[in-house]
Formats: C-alpha cells, structure tokens, sequence
C-alpha cells in the first residue's frame, strides 16, 4: 500500500526497500507515518500490519520523548532485541522505517544498513 505516491515514488521506494532488506535479510520491512498510517509494508506470512504500523508510531513516540527529556538530541533509532530477533525503528522526521529480524547476528548490519538508506528513503517520501 503506497497511497499518496506517484507511480514513479512508489517504485523508487520499492526498490530502496528492497536493497535495505537484500543486504541485511530482513523478515519485516515498512515505511509508516509518524501517526501510524502505513505507506509499505512487506513482512512474513501472519504479520498483523495494522498492529505492527501502530506499535511503530507508538515506540517512536515514546523514543522521541525520552531523548527529549534526557536530552540526548533527536531521535535516530530504537532498537528492540529479543531472545530471538530484533525490531529497529529508524526515525525520519514525520516517517517510520520498521525493520524486523530473527536473525540476531544481523542486528548491527540492519543498524547500519537503515542509517545508510534512510536519508534515500526520507527523500523518496518528501519530494
């Protein structure tokens, strides 16, 4: 789902996802706006994209308040880890990139990799 998007963003923002989720071998991949709505959203069979795209806006959030209050500047990213994956959040302004693996190992790539291809994202979203 890519509402709001030209044919051409929407296929530039398809393949940036892509290349984000090629390099780091991702089971979840989305774009979400900053109250929830989401624009893309690409995840494993039984993956609730509604619940996922409000939990997305609801960490960012809580993210975004705490850097503020322990002043720690602007909020980049929220890492969550499990005993048996990761959710990375990459904060773009008034968007979300969600990331989600089960691969533990890979979570500093992913880390790398969505700081890496963030700004291509945010400039996909805003032009």
């Amino acid at each position: 789902m890519l509402d709001g998007l030209s044919p051409e963003k929407k296929n530039e923002l398809l393949h940036v996802l892509r290349d984000i989720s090629k390099e780091c071998n991702l089971g979840a991949i989305a774009v979400v706006r900053q109250e929830g709505q989401e624009l893309a959203f690409f995840a494993e069979k039984g993956t609730d994209q509604v619940v996922m795209s409000a939990l997305a806006s609801a960490l960012n959030s809580i993210g975004q308040q705490t850097v503020k209050q322990i002043k720690c500047g602007n909020l980049d990213q929220v890492i969550i880890k499990g005993t048996e994956g990761f959710v990375i959040l990459q904060n773009l302004d008034t968007y979300i990139v969600l990331a989600a693996s089960r691969e533990i190992y890979s979570l500093a790539l992913a880390m790398n990799v969505l700081s890496k291809y963030g700004k291509n994202v945010y400039k996909i979203l805003i032009s």
